[in-house]
């Protein structure tokens, strides 16, 4: 039997387990050498857990929130690191001036998180399910703009200058120069630049970009 607490880390530890935490412990499952049943507050039936009970619970290391964990669930878990795997996701082939072109979408996953490791950490890639189910070319914009650069913005605080390193400078992330005239004289105090997302670079070039030097 197996019992996954999804997001382990935002729950009350002490609540989920209670007395559990003590009775997960293999050596005080039934039937081991050092078994322990307590009695339930309300059936005042004892309980225990058997040997055939498998827990799992999920985290995302992003959170940072690993680090509170109790320390006695630490030692009755083993925590094992799933990375974002780019091998299981499939490129995708769209018309481009009457051509087939392919995106290699676990380049691009691969290239993005390269980067994010460079500037942030690891625990911050973008994991595959972000474009698992993408298949077009339009599902594509719509994940980057409704998840992984939003997401992007997060991690990075609204640094936009550092987004557009992570895309490799392809032409989605763009000046503001709309308002230029009103900032004329703070620019030249302080050389900020305003950026936006910008609407209309979102053709298969500014994908292929992301992994790919050559294009333009």
């Amino acid at each position: 039997y197996i019992l996954i607490i999804d997001e382990i880390n935002r729950g009350n530890i002490s609540k989920i387990f209670g007395e559990l935490i003590t009775l997960i412990e293999p050596s005080k499952r039934i039937g081991a050498d050092e078994e322990i049943k307590v009695k339930l507050p309300y059936s005042g039936k004892e309980f225990g857990v058997p040997k055939n009970l498998y827990i799992i619970g999920t985290m995302n290391t992003a959170d940072r929130s690993i680090a509170p964990i109790d320390t006695a669930l630490r030692r009755r878990f083993v925590f094992e690191e799933m990375p974002p795997d780019s091998s299981l996701l499939k490129p995708i082939i769209e018309k481009d001036n009457e051509e087939d072109t392919k995106l290699e979408l676990d380049k691009l996953l691969e290239a993005i998180n390269t980067r994010i490791e460079y500037l942030y950490d690891r625990d911050h890639t973008i994991g595959h399910a972000y474009l698992i189910d993408v298949k077009n070319l339009d599902d594509l914009r719509f994940a980057f703009k409704n998840k992984i650069i939003p997401l992007l913005a997060e991690y990075f605080y609204e640094d936009w200058e550092n987004i557009d390193l992570v895309l490799n400078k392809n032409g989605m992330i763009e000046e503001e120069k709309s308002n230029s005239d009103y900032l004329k004289n703070l620019n030249k105090i302080n050389g900020k630049k305003i950026y936006k997302v910008s609407k209309d670079n979102w053709k298969i070039e500014n994908f292929k970009k992301i992994y790919d030097d050559s294009i333009f």
